[in-house]
């Protein structure tokens, strides 16, 4: 997938970005409100919330899309990555609503007024506030953390989506 930034001012979706070259993204707001689990709007926000997410394709998106692209005999996407990514930046958002694009939200980058002592608070928050975020483990010592990561790993290919790793 990609990472984009959404913008909220008064509990409304304004903006949403992908990260560009670091400093300036390019505009995907019409297509990121074609994704389902994006909140349109949020109560009990602050003024102005910015929170950054992994746009993706699920498995069974990914598969359904190809299985049209074949039947078309168009042809077929390399992988649900680049499928997410080349469907983000469509210019035509039908094209982007039509592929069953996701997101999982990781990290706020600003909430107005508001303050979080761990990141976990922070996702606890974004949850609150019916984001779908990160799924995530509070964990420590070295050992509960090398297992957790082995355990990802061995999982991985049961997971909805893929992903590089942990």
């Amino acid at each position: 997938g990609l990472s984009v930034a959404l913008e909220y001012v008064d509990g409304v979706f304004v903006k949403g970005a992908t990260r560009g070259d670091g400093t300036v993204g390019e505009d995907v707001t019409e297509n990121l409100k074609t994704i389902k689990s994006i909140p349109m709007r949020i109560n009990g926000a602050p003024h102005r919330l910015i929170v950054r997410g992994e746009v993706f394709m699920p498995k069974k998106s990914f598969e359904r899309l190809n299985a049209v692209q074949e039947e078309l005999g168009k042809a077929l996407f390399a992988n649900p990555r680049n499928a997410a990514a080349g469907s983000l930046r469509q210019l035509d958002s039908k094209i982007a609503a039509s592929r069953g694009l996701d997101i999982l939200v990781f990290n706020v980058q600003m909430a107005e007024g508001v303050e979080f002592k761990t990141h976990s608070e922070s996702l606890d928050y974004l949850h609150d506030l019916q984001f779908k975020v990160v799924p995530y483990d509070c964990l420590s010592g070295v050992t509960d953390i090398k297992e957790r990561i082995l355990a990802i790993n061995e999982n991985r290919e049961q997971l909805t989506c893929d992903i590089d790793g942990a």
